[in-house]
């Protein structure tokens, strides 16, 4: 049987560790290196990290991506700033093993297929990040700064898999920040709908909100705030998890 996923997110803002509430006003929680050192050393399944302000310039700082990878023992996803494909060949010759990416379906979606076709479809994540209204789901981009209309899920899924794309972050905007647990209707939503491993983010405050995403059909569970505002580890966390008869890796 797959086990389950736990994956800290991280934020990045130059070389230090950021946390946002609804992906504004970022603070600072710490050095980049020196937190990707400790999740290294503690269980972590996977890491994803995106680059906040990589996302506004488009300027990727392949330099610190490359000491970032060095310190990294477990998968790892990078995002943030993707705009062509020397953007992609760079970032795994810096040493991720996957990219993470969003604005790129609004803006080249050829891309994701170039991508798909040079390094397979288990290498690209598509952040799914969502606001809920009255009338549905929308989609944003670009760190909050653009919005799509409506949300179609079932032509939406369709079609990034005739992309190429190999799994979905799945994002709750509103969850962001708030420690207030996961959009667990949206999960239930998206899980039904789609045959792709599916990682939830958004919310995650404590270790039942891991357990409730699960149960809710995500394949993964992405968090930070947990780690860094309630005092959990992944330690900690994966072993409520186990408690609770679902299959993570221990050892």
């Amino acid at each position: 049987m797959i086990k389950i996923r736990l994956i800290p997110l991280l934020q990045l803002y130059e070389s230090s560790v950021v946390k946002t509430r609804q992906f504004l006003n970022h603070r600072v929680v710490g050095d980049a290196i020196s937190t990707i050192k400790i999740f290294s050393k503690r269980m972590a399944d996977e890491m994803i990290i995106v680059d906040i302000k990589a996302s506004k310039t488009k300027k990727i700082n392949f330099s610190f991506i490359k000491k970032i990878s060095r310190e990294c023992i477990m998968p790892l996803t990078i995002g943030g700033g993707i705009s062509c494909m020397r953007d992609v060949d760079k970032l795994f010759e810096c040493g991720a093993d996957k990219i993470i990416i969003n604005s790129m379906y609004f803006d080249n979606k050829k891309l994701i297929k170039t991508i798909s076709k040079k390094y397979g479809n288990q290498a690209i994540v598509f952040s799914m990040d969502l606001i809920k209204d009255k009338q549905g789901y929308r989609f944003f981009s670009n760190s909050k700064r653009k919005t799509s209309g409506l949300v179609n899920l079932d032509i939406f899924f369709k079609e990034i898999k005739k992309l190429g794309v190999g799994e979905i972050f799945l994002n709750s905007v509103l969850q962001d920040g708030t420690m207030n647990g996961y959009d667990y209707n949206l999960i239930k939503k998206v899980t039904s709908k789609i045959n792709l491993p599916v990682i939830a983010a958004g919310g995650c405050g404590n270790k039942g909100d891991c357990v409730k995403a699960i149960t809710y059909g995500a394949n993964a569970v992405a968090a930070g705030s947990i780690f860094f505002w309630v005092g959990e580890s992944v330690i900690s966390v994966k072993k409520y998890m186990a408690h609770k008869n679902l299959k993570v890796r221990l050892i």
